[in-house]
C-alpha cells in the first residue's frame, strides 16, 4: 500500500494541468489509497496557487475528514485565497480556514498570518484584519519582520496611516519593505511630503528602495516630485527609465517621455522593449511621425527582438499619426501576428476611416483562429459606428456573448448609443440605455447627449443633459454639450445659465489645442494663440487662407457662440480656433503641395470642419486632422468621414 501511495506521489508531481491533477487524484480515490501529506502537497499548491488551478478543488479536498493536518497545508490555502481576492466569499472562507485549523489544533505559524493580512489588503477586509491584529498583541503572539510588513501593508492600503506607522515605529527589526510599505502608503493616501521626508530618513538606500519610491510617485501622478527624485538618484538602472518613461506615458505626458528618451539615449543606456513601446505610444498622443519612423528604424537598426506587444505598438504609431498605409505595411511585416498585433491594425483602419478593411481583417483573425478579447470587440464596434453600419454593428455586438462568451462591458455599451446615435436613431438609443443590465455611466448618457446636439433634438438633449448634470457634476463635458445644445435652439439665456453652473462649482473647460510636427518638432496651439514666435505671420497667412476660401462659399458657422456680441465679434472668436492656427502654421513652414498632419484633442468643430474641405480644394493640399474621435482625411473639398462624425 505504501508503495502504490509513493508512486502516486511521484504522478502527483509530474502533472502539468488541473485535468491531469484531478484525474491522478480520482484513481487515488478509486484505488481506495490513503492521502499522506507529501503526496498531497503537489495536487493543493497547484491548486490553491497556480493561475490554472482551482482553488475551490483544493478548500474541498483540505476539508476532507481524511486528510492529514498540515499547517503547511492549510498556509498554501489561506495564501491562495488571499491571491485570489475576486473568490467570492474570501472573509468568510479565510476564517472558515483558519477556525478549522483551531479544531484540528493546528498552530497557525507566521506565514500563517503574514498570507492573511496580505489577503485582508487585497479584499478590503478592515474590520477582520484589525481583529486579528488585536488578537495578535492581545496574545502577545511573535510578530517576525514579514508579519509586521504585512500588517504595515494592511493598514497603509486602508488609509490609517496613524496605524501603520505605529506598527512601524513599535518594530524593532525593519527591513527595505517595512520602509517602502510606509513610505508607499503616505504617497497612496497623497501625503507626498511626508513620504519623501521619510525615505530621506531611510537608511542604506538600494535601487530596489529608489526605485520602489520612485514607482509608487509616478503611479499616484505625482510625476513633478518622481522626476526631482530621478534627478537625484545616484544610480538609474534600465527599471528607473522604464518606470519614469512608462509612467509619463501612461499619465498623458508625451514631451516629457520622448525628452527622457533622449536623456537615455545621450547616456548609452540601452532602452528595452517596455521602454519603446512607451515611447511609440508617447508619439501616437501627439501624432508625431517623424520621431515615430525614427524610432521604429532605431528598432530595426539595432535589431530589437519584435514580439508581437512591440509590433501592436509600431502599428498603433503609424496609424495614429496618420500614416495608415504604413501601418498596413508594418502589420504584413509582423512575424508574430496575436490578437493585439490584430486589434491595433483592425482599430487603425476604423480611426482612418476604413471601416470595410477593418471588418475584412477581423474576419482574417477569426478564420486564422486568434479569437478576439474585449478590445478587439471594441475596435471593430468603434469601425461600424464610425460608418454608420447599424445592423453589422449589433451582429457583432451580439457575437461578442453568443460565440465567444465575452460579456460586453461599459465601453461596448456606449459604443453601441454612439452607433445608434450617429445614425440619428436617437429614440433606439434612449431605449438600449434603458435595457442595459448594468447601471449606465457618464460615458454612455454623454454619446446619448452628443448625439442629441449633432442631429439637433433639443427636447431629448435638454432632458438627458440635465439628467446628466446630476450624475455627473464635476466634468465639463455635459456642460459644454447642453449650453451647445441651447445655443442652437436658440436659447442663449438657458445656454448662459448652464454656464454660471460651471463657475459656480468652480469646473474649468478643457481647453481645446491642436499640434502639429514640423521638422521633427512638435508645436501646439490654443484657440486664440498668440504666444508663438510666429504668431505674425500665422495669423496674416490664415487671413490670407480665409479670403481664398470664401471664393468656394465659406461663411463662418457661428450659432455656438452664446456671448452677447455682434456677428463679427462671433466670426473672429470661431476664425482662430486652434487646429486653424496649427493649419496656417503648416501652410508656411511646408513646402507648397505637401501633406499637413494635425492633431486636436477634443472633437473638431462644423466651422472648421467646413473651412479645411475648403482649403483642401482651393489649394489643392492633403490635410489630416486627428480629433477625439478620428482621423478626418482632407482631399479636394472632401472629407474621408463623408461629414459623418
Amino acid at each position: 500500500m505504501l508503495l502504490h501511495n509513493l508512486s502516486f506521489t511521484s504522478i502527483f508531481h509530474k502533472c502539468k494541468t488541473m485535468k491531469q491533477f484531478k484525474e491522478a487524484h480520482a484513481q487515488l480515490v478509486v484505488r481506495g489509497l490513503t492521502h499522506p501529506s507529501p503526496s498531497l502537497r503537489p495536487i493543493i499548491s497547484f491548486a490553491a496557487l497556480d493561475p490554472s488551478g482551482d482553488i475551490d478543488y483544493a478548500f474541498l479536498l483540505l476539508f476532507q475528514p481524511s486528510i492529514p493536518p498540515s499547517v503547511f497545508l492549510f498556509n498554501t490555502l489561506i495564501r491562495g485565497l488571499a491571491r485570489a481576492p475576486g473568490h467570492p466569499g474570501f472573509t468568510s472562507s479565510s476564517l472558515l480556514v483558519f477556525n478549522r485549523m483551531s479544531e484540528l489544533n493546528i498552530t497557525p505559524n507566521n506565514f500563517t498570518f503574514n498570507f492573511l493580512f496580505r489577503g485582508f489588503s487585497n479584499c478590503g477586509a478592515f474590520d477582520l484584519g484589525r481583529q486579528f491584529h488585536a488578537m495578535l498583541t492581545k496574545n502577545c503572539l511573535n510578530m517576525d519582520v514579514f508579519v509586521r510588513n504585512s500588517v504595515i501593508q494592511f493598514y497603509s492600503v486602508s488609509g490609517k496611516l496613524d496605524d501603520a506607522r505605529s506598527v512601524f515605529d513599535e518594530s524593532d527589526e525593519r527591513d527595505v519593505v517595512s520602509w517602502n510599505s510606509m513610505i508607499n502608503g503616505y504617497i497612496r493616501n497623497g501625503n507626498i511630503l511626508e513620504a519623501l521626508n521619510m525615505f530621506s530618513k531611510m537608511p542604506k538606500r538600494s535601487d530596489v528602495s529608489w526605485n520602489s519610491v520612485l514607482g509608487g510617485l509616478v503611479k499616484f501622478g505625482s510625476l513633478d516630485d518622481a522626476y526631482r527624485l530621478f534627478i537625484e538618484m545616484p544610480h538609474r538602472s534600465l527599471v528607473s527609465w522604464v518606470v519614469m518613461i512608462a509612467g509619463h506615458a501612461q499619465n498623458g505626458r508625451p514631451k516629457e517621455v520622448l525628452s527622457l528618451f533622449r536623456q537615455m539615449l545621450s547616456l548609452d543606456q540601452k532602452p528595452n522593449s517596455a521602454i519603446l513601446v512607451s515611447v511609440l505610444s508617447a508619439c501616437s498622443q501627439l501624432g508625431a511621425l517623424d520621431h515615430g519612423s525614427w524610432v521604429c528604424s532605431y528598432i530595426q537598426k539595432k535589431n530589437v527582438m519584435i514580439d508581437s506587444i512591440l509590433s501592436a505598438a509600431m502599428i498603433d504609431m503609424y496609424a495614429k499619426c496618420g500614416s495608415i498605409d504604413l501601418a498596413m505595411q508594418m502589420f504584413r511585416y509582423s512575424k508574430e501576428k496575436s490578437v493585439s498585433t490584430y486589434t491595433a491594425a483592425i482599430s487603425g483602419l476604423a480611426l482612418n476611416g476604413r471601416g470595410k478593411e477593418a471588418l475584412e481583417l477581423f474576419e482574417k483573425m477569426k478564420n486564422e483562429g486568434i479569437s478576439p478579447d474585449n478590445i478587439c470587440y471594441l475596435a471593430v464596434l468603434c469601425a461600424c459606428s464610425h460608418e454608420g453600419w447599424v445592423e453589422k454593428g449589433f451582429y457583432y455586438f451580439n457575437s461578442m456573448f453568443d460565440v465567444y462568451g465575452i460579456r460586453p462591458e461599459l465601453d461596448h455599451y456606449a459604443c453601441m448609443v454612439d452607433l445608434l446615435g450617429r445614425a440619428s436613431l436617437l429614440q433606439k438609443a434612449e431605449n438600449f440605455i434603458a435595457s442595459l443590465p448594468i447601471k449606465p455611466d457618464s460615458v454612455i448618457w454623454g454619446a446619448l447627449l452628443g448625439a442629441c446636439r449633432v442631429h439637433g433634438n433639443a427636447e431629448m438633449g435638454q432632458r438627458v443633459g440635465k439628467m446628466l448634470l446630476r450624475y455627473d457634476q464635476n466634468h465639463d463635458g455635459p456642460y459644454i454639450l447642453l449650453s451647445n445644445i441651447y445655443a442652437q435652439s436658440m436659447k442663449g439665456e438657458d445656454a448662459e445659465e448652464v454656464r454660471k453652473a460651471m463657475r459656480k462649482r468652480k469646473i474649468k473647460r478643457v481647453p481645446g489645442y491642436s499640434s502639429i510636427e514640423v521638422d521633427g518638432a512638435v508645436h501646439e496651439f490654443l484657440a486664440g494663440d498668440r504666444s508663438h514666435e510666429k504668431t505674425e505671420e500665422i495669423y496674416l497667412v490664415w487671413d490670407e487662407i480665409v479670403k481664398e476660401i470664401k471664393k468656394y462659399g465659406y461663411n463662418s458657422e457661428t450659432r455656438t457662440i452664446t456671448f452677447d456680441v455682434e456677428e463679427e465679434e462671433k466670426e473672429a472668436l470661431v476664425g482662430y480656433h486652434s487646429e486653424k492656427l496649427a493649419l496656417a502654421f503648416g501652410f508656411f513652414c511646408t513646402n507648397p503641395g505637401s501633406s499637413i498632419r494635425i492633431v486636436k484633442n477634443i472633437r473638431i468643430c462644423n466651422d472648421c470642419h467646413s473651412a479645411i474641405k475648403l482649403v483642401s480644394k482651393a489649394f489643392k493640399r492633403k490635410i489630416s486632422v486627428r480629433d477625439r474621435k478620428l482621423y478626418h482625411h482632407f482631399e479636394d473639398g472632401r472629407c474621408s468621414c463623408m461629414d459623418y462624425w
